[in-house]
This record gives structure tokens, sequence and C-alpha cells, in this order.
């Protein structure tokens, strides 16, 4: 596939010396100045009408093109009315736009359909394509990171084989998903990683229950809608390439002791010299799994069309390898959308087909185990060579778990190959004027193959070998039907839609491993060469499947364009629970009213635009797996039989059936007001909203007897979230010389346990955000708790007291005295893991004629986060065997002399502000047969600004426990990005 690309990369000079050859039309040069109410207008779209040939105006308003005789010029600009000059001859054409306050013709995508963005009434966030952010993306979902207003978009860490973590307006449930609901291209459920960022048209997404409830049980937790480019009717093809290579390394490093100053420190302390053995080299073991990470990417697109059919071709392939050893991700994308009208264009027909191939190198750092890289490289003592004097990899016992991780990269093999389908055909036919039907059909297929192997060499040759090969597949089948109405009487305009959905989901997979390998050349690939496989459990298989059925309608009344009214309601019949619930019903309801359009707004001059919303509604969560409301076996290993012998399965309940089991929903309630003042000068919206979230899915524990399992599914518990998010945008210079525009997002919120147990399925605290190292044991080390009238996140703990006299931990107790026993102290609140707010500062600025510059801030301020890393390695109890970090020099000096205990002496303040990217081009425009051409310059992570002292201060807030710093957190990134845009 790279072999491919490059030759079509190879052929791209061929492809521009044609565009060359083309017969030309007599054409008449075109110059002028594009103005409004306050002067000259910087950026104005001035394209060539049915092309894509064109250009803008520069910091002078001023433009000039080359126009075919009896061409049609369209100029355009947001908040602008269009407007259409036809040219017969050359000739100076100054232009002046004219805004247009009250219509704000920008369409929003929305479920099962469009709306102006003048007439929504629910609260929904909307990204375009050139206001993403830039640089390396190794997700879609990075690009409007920091650009929405109440949707959070977290990753820990810059492993490029992990995504990004995305929360819309804090949401939180018991032990369910927590991600918003993906659609594609109008197809519900769609992975968003098979698309390349180059090809996203825009995001739209859906935040408060009015809006997602169209989407029903899977619009609890938001939804997000991604467009995809399609094609234009043009003359002749355009050509679009985009490329960019990066270079990526480590943030922020752990300042643990050099060589030298693990010697100088011992030397002078003879309790420790004793102990003592050098290794005798200098070793910096963070450099020796550390790299300059290289990413890369080419995407080639065309598209065009003519005589009804529009189509557009991309592929794509990036190369991301990170800056641990062992850790890379490369992926190949293509596309292609078509789209045909017929019957005088009352038919559409839509069709997109899509093919991701992807392949993952990974590494272990999760933990504090054997195979785990991060722990490894830390602990290692900087004395110890990588090698010996013969070259092998130096090895040596000095703890438990001790290895040297530049060997642990080389022998383990641990690797994924994934490929990914995605294809849909969509039908609208006009019956008569305003009533169209639809069909959609859509077909999803994922499959990937995983590869492991540990070879007995390993852990000083005192290892049995491991090998492992599993296979998982995922398919989709989507049908939905659609039969939509839109009128406009006088006054009174209407929009309907109504519809049925089916979708249903199959699951299977295998997974085979053994022990003992009788070659370690072949590695994994041949299973029956490893000597120990035991029946039940080194094979094992799976097999399952849901179905989801939907009716679902919505209309919107519009009186005058001053008063909207929107209704929903869904009824979805899921697979997954009880047969008693099988079907719930979504409905919601929201209103706008449109001040701008009264007659008593006319004369206020400063404000053109003021809408009230309101909005009440409630969704549904489903994502609980399959077969949890039915009594199933599993195999519980094996025995032998007490009548043969003979070694039997045996069997155990899974868990109890629930044939109550049923949906867990939000009830959401959003107050909201849109604004544009000094002529959409400043513009934004501002959004108040409750959620409720009650009959909270979880796995609850009963006892045995009387039940013959100890687990069962139910419904039990609440949660309450409340919170303010702000959008703010604003032009603060636009002139000749500079046009700036800026925009501000805003989000707080506050989330509450309501209540967890009932009568029937009693469960108290939950103890969460359990720590795990050298030195921890016991099952003392929890650090949050979940519980009645606590916020979710709560640091829950023991509040530290100082030292004792012989180095020893001190906490308070209830009575208020002080202990040294973890067990004796009195947990306390001590903090919040979850933000007081969130801010996102984006940027996008024209100056000098052809430049721009982007750049991003976000910052997230008032909450803890323990700092598990600084409670492990800065603990000087673990010399002179393991390494520390420098800190551990000043608690050893201060008299530390205790294990690692969990209190609130390791919790800091991390709030942060980040420039997150940074980017800056110079455009090209009507060079030669080029349409535009962009060179820039990108950084993503460009610093930070934070008085935590771990590594990074960014925490993902997803699920009931976060907030923990562990040191085996793959390291943030900082990358540095040289890219080009062509358009030909």
């Amino acid at each position: 596939m790279i072999k491919s690309l490059k030759k079509l990369i190879l052929l791209l000079p061929c492809l521009l010396l044609s565009q060359y050859l083309l017969v030309a039309q007599e054409m008449h040069r075109v110059t002028g100045t594009v103005t409004d109410a306050d002067g000259e207008m910087v950026g104005v779209n001035i394209i060539i009408k049915g092309t894509t040939l064109g250009t803008i105006t520069n910091f002078e308003g001023y433009y000039e093109l080359d126009v075919p005789s009896g061409s049609t010029l369209l100029f355009s600009f947001v908040g602008y009315r269009p407007a259409e000059y036809t040219i017969t001859s050359s000739q100076v054409l100054d232009v002046t736009l004219e805004p247009d306050y009250a219509r704000l013709e920008e369409l929003v995508v929305i479920g099962y359909g469009v709306q102006r963005k003048s007439d929504l009434t629910g609260s929904v966030g909307h990204v375009r394509a050139d206001e993403l952010n830039t640089g390396v993306l190794t997700d879609p979902i990075q690009g409007i990171q920091g650009k929405i207003a109440g949707v959070s978009v977290t990753k820990k860490g810059g492993d490029p084989n992990a995504g990004f973590d995305i929360k819309i307006r804090g949401a939180s449930s018991l032990q369910t998903s927590t991600s918003p609901l993906f659609v594609v291209d109008g197809v519900p459920g769609a992975d968003p990683t098979t698309i390349s960022p180059d090809d996203i048209e825009s995001f739209n997404v859906l935040k408060d229950a009015s809006a997602a409830a169209i989407y029903g049980s899977r619009g609890a937790f938001g939804v997000v809608l991604i467009t995809t480019k399609r094609g234009a009717e043009r003359e002749g093809s355009q050509i679009d390439f985009n490329s960019y290579v990066s270079t990526d390394f480590v943030a922020n490093r752990l300042d643990l002791l050099t060589g030298d100053e693990y010697r100088d420190f011992v030397a002078g302390k003879p309790e420790l010299a004793s102990q003592f053995l050098d290794g005798g080299a200098m070793t910096d073991w963070q450099d020796e799994i550390y790299r300059r990470g290289l990413s890369q990417n080419y995407n080639l697109a065309f598209s065009g069309g003519a005589d009804g059919t529009t189509y557009r071709a991309s592929l794509s392939h990036s190369d991301f390898m990170g800056v641990v050893m062992g850790s890379d991700k490369s992926r190949t994308t293509a596309r292609i959308n078509l789209d045909q009208t017929a019957l005088d264009n009352r038919l559409t027909i839509s069709s997109s087909l899509s093919a991701t191939f992807e392949r993952n190198n990974y590494i272990s750092y999760g933990g504090w185990g054997s195979n785990e890289i991060l722990y490894q490289a830390f602990q290692r003592n900087p004395t110890d060579p990588v090698t010996d004097s013969d070259g092998n990899f130096y090895e040596i016992e000095r703890v438990f778990q001790y290895y040297n991780p530049v060997n642990l990269v080389e022998q383990i093999h641990n690797e994924r190959d994934a490929k990914r389908y995605f294809g849909f055909l969509k039908a609208d036919l006009e019956i008569v004027t305003g009533l169209t039907a639809g069909v959609n059909l859509a077909y999803t297929r994922n499959d990937d193959e995983g590869f492991y192997f540990e070879p007995t060499t390993m852990y000083l040759g005192n290892h049995d070998g491991y090998g492992r090969r599993n296979y998982n597949n995922y398919e989709s089948r989507v049908l939905e039907t659609t039969l939509r109405y839109a009128n406009t009487f006088d006054v009174h305009s209407i929009e309907a839609v109504g519809g049925y959905s089916f979708q249903e989901e199959f699951f299977t997979g295998f997974r085979a491993d053994g022990r003992q390998p009788f070659l370690n050349y072949t590695r994994m690939h041949d299973l029956s060469l490893f000597q120990s496989v035991v029946a039940g459990r080194n094979i094992d298989s799976y097999k399952s499947s849901s179905r989801l059925i939907s009716f679902f309608a919505r209309g919107v009344y519009n009186y005058d364009a001053r008063y909207f009214l929107t209704a929903t309601l869904r009824r979805d019949g899921s697979s997954k629970f009880g047969v008693d619930n099988e079907w719930g019903l979504f409905p919601s309801v929201s209103v706008m009213w449109n001040l701008t359009n009264e007659d008593f707004m006319s004369g206020t001059g400063v404000v053109n635009n003021l809408r009230l919303r309101a909005g009440w509604g409630i969704t549904g969560n489903q994502e609980i797996g399959v077969y949890n409301d039915l009594l199933w076996y599993r195999a519980a290993g094996t025995a032998p039989n007490f009548e043969t012998g003979e070694e039997s399965i045996l069997f155990e309940f899974a868990h109890i059936a629930n044939t109550k089991l049923k949906w867990e929903e939000n009830e959401e309630i959003n107050i909201g007001m849109d604004f544009g003042i000094l002529d959409n000068k400043i513009s934004g919206s501002l959004d108040y909203f409750i959620r409720n979230t009650y009959d909270l899915l979880g796995n609850y524990t009963v006892p045995v007897p009387p039940n013959i399992a100890s687990r069962v599914w139910a419904n039990v518990g609440e949660f309450r979230t409340a919170g303010f998010e702000a959008f703010v945008q604003a032009y603060p210079v636009r002139s000749a010389n500079l046009d700036w525009r800026t925009s501000f997002t805003f989000l707080t919120y506050n989330q509450q346990v309501v209540r967890l147990s009932d009568d029937q399925f009693p469960w108290t605290r939950l103890q969460t955000g359990y720590l795990s190292g050298p030195g921890l044991v016991g099952d003392l080390n929890w650090t949050q708790i979940v519980d009645e009238d606590f916020e979710i996140g709560t640091w829950f703990m023991p509040e530290y007291a100082g030292l004792s006299n012989d180095g020893k931990f001190l906490f308070y107790t209830e009575a208020g005295g002080v202990t040294r026993n973890l067990e004796q102290a009195e947990r306390r609140n001590v903090g919040s893991a979850q933000p007081d707010f969130e801010l996102g500062w984006s940027n996008y600025v024209n100056f000098l004629d052809n430049f721009d510059l982007n750049f991003t801030f976000r910052g997230v301020f008032g909450y803890q986060v323990f700092n598990t890393t600084r409670m492990i390695f800065g603990n000087p109890i673990f010399l002179p065997t393991r390494n520390v970090l420098k800190d551990a020099i000043d608690e050893y000096d201060r008299g530390l002399n205790d294990n690692p205990k969990v209190s609130s002496y390791y919790l800091e303040d991390a709030s942060f502000i980040r420039l997150d990217n940074i980017s800056l081009g110079y455009n090209f425009s009507n060079v030669g047969r080029f349409e535009r051409m962009r060179v820039y310059l990108a950084s993503n992570n460009v610093f930070t600004l934070t008085n935590y002292t771990g590594i990074d201060p960014e925490i993902s807030t997803t699920g009931l426990s976060f907030g923990l710093d562990q040191y085996n957190t793959y390291p943030k990134t900082r990358t540095v990005t040289l890219g080009v845009n062509v358009t030909l």
C-alpha cells in the first residue's frame, strides 16, 4: 500500500502538467475590492460558479481573477448574503456585501436531517473542517479538542495506539460506557477512527437531551455527527493533496538520579553503602527506551462531477512511530463517496465505501509487573549497563521482578492487524413537493488479529515462554426508512420526519495460547509447537449478537421566524433487556423565541441576534453487553469426574436472570441563549443544564444461598449533574493587514451521587482508585469514594499529619489524635479530581496578505491529582537497589523511613494552561494551475503552565475513578510538523 501511494505521489507532477494542456477558453481579467458597511473585507471567497476555481480577497479587500467568458462569479462570506455577477468582459468589479442577520443560513447537521443554525431549539455544537486543530492527529476526535463548549476531549499520555476520551457535559454512569454515539454520514454506531481527518467536512455535537432524544437509547451521553467531504459539479476534476512530516519527542521526563548522583549519595551513607552493588556503568534508562518519534501522512483526493453525478475519492496513509521503543502504528484508509440525482432532481442517491487497514505494535506499560517497560526503566539502577562485555543484554536480580527494559522490548512481540470496512447506500425520493421518502442501508465489518509471544530466553532464562493468537470480528447491519415533510403556509412553517430503524450487531472471536514453545524461532505463528496447552484454559471462543428496533418522529413548527417548537418521540426495543422491559419511550420537547425578528428589537442597533431556548428530554443507555438479563452457564475449569475419574469441564452460573432489567435513563433540562451584537462581531451561546441519570445499570452482589449465583444486573441508583457552558466568538480586528477571529469555550459542572441502592439491592459506598506498586500491600490502598451526597471523583483518604521521630508517616484519627497505622486513620474528604471549570481559547489570524496563524489554548482548573509516581519513586526506602527521584534525597534528609502509604501528602493541585496547537502557514493562490497551496509549520502540546510536580497534569475524567497519575502512563509528546496542502 505504501509503495502504491508513493507511485501516486510521483504521478502528481504529471497531473499538474496535464492541467496546462487543457484547451483554453476566452478569459477575462476581473479585479476589484469587496467591502461591507465598515470597509474592506478580508478573506471573502470568490469562485467561478459551478467549479471550485477561485480566490479570496487580501487584507485590503482586493482580488483579481481570470474568468471564462459567460461565467458567473459568486462572492460569499459567513454571516453575509452571497452576491452573483455574470462576466462577459474584462472589468473592475467592486462589490459590497450585506450582513444576513436574521437568517444565519449556515446549515447544521442534526439527527435525520439538517437545520439552519438560526432555527435550532436544542444545544448543538458545530465545527467546520477549517476550524479543526492541525498537525499530527492520531484520532480525528483530537481535531475538536478545546473547540466546543461542554465537550471535553482528553488523552492520558502520547501512545499512538491509544485513543482520545470524549465526555459531553460530565457524562457519568455506574458501570457502563459514557462515550457518546458516533454517527458518520447518517449511519449510527460507526467508528470515527476509520476516517482520515482530511476527509472530514464538519463535526456537529448534539449535547442536550432535547437534541439527542431522536437517537433514543443511544443518545444518553450525547451524539457526535461526522459529515465527510463529498464532490460537487464542476469543470474537470479537483485534486487535493495533503501531506505532513512530524517529529515527536518526550515533553517531560522523570527527574531520576544519574549513576554518579547515585554513587555519591550512597558513598556518604555507611548504612546504605554496605548494601550497594555498583554495576559499573552510567545509564540513563529513559534515554534507552525513549526515542525521537516520527509521523508522516499522505492524503490524495479526487473530486468533481457533472450531469447530476458527483464523486470524491481519497486515499490516505499515516505512520506514527511512538517515542517509546516498540510502539508504533500505521494506517491506510481508502474512501469513495458517490452521489447521483435523477428524475428532475427528485431522486437523490448517495453512497459511500471505505476500507481501513491498520497495523499496531504494542508495549506493556500499564502496571508494575515483569513486562512493564516504563516501570522497569524507572526502577532500574543507573549503574547497571545495558549490555555485558559480550554484547548480551545485562541482567541481574537486584530485587523481585527486576528486568532489563531494553531486553523486554527486543524480545516480546505484541502485534495487531486490523481491517475495517464500512459502506452505505441511501436514496431519497421527493414524492410530491415537500414530501420525501428515504431509505438507508449500511454495513460495517471490523476484523482484528492479535499476536503475542514471550521467548524462553526471558527473565534470566528462567521462563517457560508463552504465545497467543486471537481473532475478533464485529458486524453491524443497519436499515432505516424515513418520511420527511416540509412546507410553508404564509407565516407558518412546518418540518416533520418519521422513521423506522433496525440495527443488528454480531460479535465473534477466538483465542488460543500455550506455554513451553519447542522453538522460539516460530514465535506465536505455529501454536502446534507449544508443549503445554490445557483444555478449557488455553482455548476460548465466543459468539453473541444484539438487536435494536426503533420507531421515531420529530416535528418542527415555526411561526413567522419568531417562535419555534420542536418535539421528538422515539420508541426503542433492545434485546439486551428483560422481557418485561425491552421497549422504552424517549420523548423531548424544546422551544425557541427569536427576539431578533420582533418589532421592538428593530431599532436596537447594537443587538442584531438574540434567541432564547429551553428544552427537556429523556434519553436512554443500553451499553451493558449482551445476555445480562438471562440466566446462563459458563465454564469454570476442570475437575475429575467422581464416577469415571476422567477430567471433566465444570460449569457455574454467570449471574442471576432479571426479567425486569431495563434502560438506564437520562432526564435533562436545558435553558440557553444565543446572541450576536455589533453586526455579529461578537456572538455566542450560553447554556445551563440539569441532568438526572436514574435507574443506573449495575452488577450487584447478592447472597448465595438463597440465590444460585452471587451477581445480578439490576437498575438501582441515581446521579445528578448540573452545569453551565458558554461559547463566545469575536472579531477583535478586521483591517487591511490583519483579520483576527477568536473564540472562547467555558464549562463548569457538578456531579453528585443521589443514591446507590434500594431495599432489594443494598450497595454501600464504593471504594475506588486503588493503587498498586512496590511496598503497597493489603486492602487499604484505595483513594476515592462513590457514595450518596458525594461528588464523583472525591478523594477520600487519611490526612497527612507529619512524620514520627523514627521517620514513619502519621495520620489524623477521628478522635483528633494521630496514628502511624492506616487501619486506625480517619478517612476524610480531602479534595476532588473533578475540575471546577474548563476553558478553551481558539484563534484564527490572517495577516500580511497570505499568512495565517492558528493557535488553541486549553485550561483545566480547580482539581487535585494523586501523584503516585512521587509516592513510589520519591520514597528513599528503595535505596540502594532501585532508582528513585531526586526528591527522594530530600525525603531521606528529612528522615522518611517508611513504606509508601496512601495519604493526602501526595495530593497536588493540577490546574494547568496548555498551548495545545499552533500553526503558521503561507497561502498561494492561482499560481499556474494551482488553485490553492498552503505550506505550514505546526506544533502540538507546545507548553504547559502548571504547579503540578508530576510529568503531566492532564487526566481523563471518564469512569467513576480518575485523577491517579501513576508511573505507568505513556509519556506525553511534543510534536513539530511541516506540511503542505495543495488544490488544483
